[in-house]
C-alpha cells in the first residue's frame, strides 16, 4: 500500500470514529501527516504551565514557500466544532511558539466557527473536515507543469499583490489597470478555475477566460475588468459583454470594476436573457481574500467555483447549467 492510499484509509478510520479515546484520534492524524511527507515534531499533549496553551500536536511543514511550525488540535467529539475551538486555536498561536494553528473536525465546523476564522485568523488559522483533508491528501500525488523563470517571477508578483489586496483593499488602487488583469489571473487559477489571460484587442474581447467541468460538462466563464479612477463602467459596457458573451455561446460574463457602476447599468441588466453579473470592488477584494484563504493553508479544498464566482455580485440569475460549448 502507497503512503497515499495509506493515509487516505487512516483518514477514513478517523471519518467513522473508529477509536476509543481523544488520544487515539490525534495518533491518527499524526499518522496521515507522517504519511504525507508532514512529519510530526511532537506526538501527543505539549505540555504548558497555561492549560489554554496545551496542544494535541505541531508539525513543521512548507506552507506558501516558508517553513511554519502549525499547532494542530483534535476535535473527535460528536458534534461540529464551535466558535470557541476557533478562539483556542487564536490564543495558541498568538500566544505560543507558533506560526499558525489548525484544527481538525471529525464532524466539521458550524457556520459561526468558519466565519470567525475569517474574521480573526485570514491565512493563520486552518479548519479542516475530512472532506478538505482528503481532497489535500489526493492533490498530493498531482505533478505541476514547469513554466518560464520570467513568467514564475511575473506569477510570484500578482500572487503576492492579490494577497495584499486581500489584507489592505484600499492598496487596490495603486495596482495599474493591466496588472489587475493579470492579478485576477492568478487569483481564479488559485481558486481553480482553468484560466487565460487574453491579449489586449479593440475585437470586443474580453479580458479573462474561465474553465471548469461542473458534472462533467464544460463551462466557460468571461471576465471583463474595469479599473478606472474617475469613470465608471455604463450600459454599453454591459451590452458589449452580453454580446460577446452570448457569441460564443459561454456559459455567463461577468464585469467587474473597482470604481463600481452607473446607476442605468444595474437597472438595464433586465434587458437581457444572456446571463451577465456586475462586481464592484468589494468583490474583487472578496476574490482576493478567497485565493489568499486557499493559498495560505496547507490544503487545497473543493470549492464551489460557480458561487466563488457569482457570490457578491449583482445579475439577473444564476446561469443555467451545461450551456458552455
Amino acid at each position: 500500500m502507497s503512503k497515499l492510499q495509506s493515509a487516505l484509509a487512516l483518514l477514513d478510520r478517523f471519518e467513522r470514529g473508529e477509536f476509543i479515546e481523544p488520544s487515539d484520534a490525534e495518533k491518527l492524524l499524526v499518522q496521515i501527516f507522517e504519511a504525507c511527507g508532514y512529519p510530526v515534531t511532537e506526538k501527543g499533549f505539549v505540555g504548558s504551565s497555561n492549560a489554554l496553551l496545551e496542544v494535541d500536536c505541531f508539525i513543521r511543514a512548507k506552507v506558501d514557500g516558508s517553513l511554519k511550525m502549525i499547532a494542530v488540535e483534535v476535535k473527535a467529539g460528536s458534534r461540529p466544532a464551535g466558535i470557541e475551538s476557533v478562539e483556542q486555536a487564536f490564543n495558541l498561536k498568538t500566544a505560543g511558539p507558533f506560526d499558525r494553528a489548525m484544527i481538525v473536525s471529525r464532524l466539521g465546523f458550524s457556520a459561526d466557527a468558519l466565519q470567525h476564522a475569517d474574521t480573526i485568523g485570514l491565512g493563520e488559522i486552518d479548519l479542516l473536515g475530512p472532506e478538505h483533508l482528503r481532497n489535500w491528501i489526493s492533490k498530493q500525488a498531482e505533478s505541476h507543469d514547469g513554466v518560464s523563470r520570467c513568467d514564475a517571477i511575473v506569477r510570484h508578483a500578482m500572487r503576492e499583490l492579490a494577497k495584499t489586496l486581500a489584507q489592505y483593499p484600499d492598496e487596490l488602487s495603486r495596482v495599474e489597470w493591466r496588472d489587475l488583469e493579470r492579478l485576477l489571473g492568478e487569483v481564479f487559477e488559485g481558486i481553480g478555475f482553468d484560466t487565460r489571460v487574453t491579449r489586449s484587442s479593440k475585437d470586443g474581447g474580453v479580458d479573462l477566460e474561465l474553465t471548469t467541468s461542473e458534472e462533467g460538462k464544460r463551462q466557460v466563464y468571461l471576465v471583463e475588468v474595469k479599473h478606472w479612477s474617475e469613470q465608471r463602467p455604463g450600459i454599453s459596457h454591459l451590452r458589449k459583454l452580453v454580446r460577446v458573451t452570448a457569441a460564443r455561446r459561454a456559459t455567463a460574463g461577468v464585469l467587474l470594476s473597482s470604481s463600481g457602476f452607473t446607476r442605468p447599468t444595474y437597472s438595464g441588466i433586465a434587458e437581457f436573457t444572456t446571463p451577465v453579473h456586475l462586481g464592484g470592488k468589494d468583490k474583487i477584494v472578496s476574490l482576493c481574500r478567497t485565493y489568499y484563504r486557499l493559498s495560505s493553508a496547507l490544503w487545497l479544498e473543493d470549492t464551489n467555483l460557480q458561487q466563488a464566482l457569482f457570490s457578491g455580485t449583482f445579475g439577473r440569475t444564476n446561469p443555467p447549467k451545461g450551456t458552455g460549448d
